[in-house]
């Protein structure tokens, strides 16, 4: 993640670019360069990248909004996944009833979505919060394909 973060442009980022920077780095670089190109950018991009990597055989009969609180700084940045017909949908903001609920802070997020944290250990650890169905909460990832660092 040494590169120019000031050139990072979010938007252009694949999620195994994005995997493959955040494998190659510390906890306090990973902070400092999405601080620099801006937490709400690059959250946005992460969060469009749930539509794209989704797989809809591995979500079967799901009809679900998963909401994801990703703290930073002392702000939460509120985000909705919404399964529904097949098809996945991202938004920022809150879901009136979710399914599930996970909060975390930002760099044990970004490890979890690249793969390179246990969501299972996250919890057992505090980092991760989770409320609602449990039992759903364990399908989530399954129902995307992870990115290859």
């Amino acid at each position: 993640m040494s590169t120019e973060s000031d050139s990072i442009d979010p938007g252009a980022v694949t999620a195994e670019q994005f995997a493959q920077m955040v494998a190659g780095a510390g906890d306090e670089e990973i902070e400092r360069v999405i601080h620099q190109v801006g937490t709400k950018p690059t959250l946005d991009r992460i969060f469009q990248g749930f539509e794209e990597r989704f797989v809809p055989d591995r979500a079967g009969g799901v009809d679900a909004d998963i909401q994801w609180v990703v703290r930073d700084a002392g702000e939460e940045h509120p985000y909705v996944v919404g399964i529904h017909g097949g098809a996945c949908s991202a938004r920022s903001g809150t879901a009136d009833s979710p399914k599930v609920t996970f909060t975390l802070d930002l760099v044990p997020f970004t490890r979890l979505i690249t793969g390179q944290a246990d969501g299972m250990k996250l919890f057992m650890t505090g980092k991760l919060k989770l409320g609602g169905d449990m039992m759903f909460a364990t399908r989530v990832n399954g129902f995307f394909e992870p990115p290859q660092a």
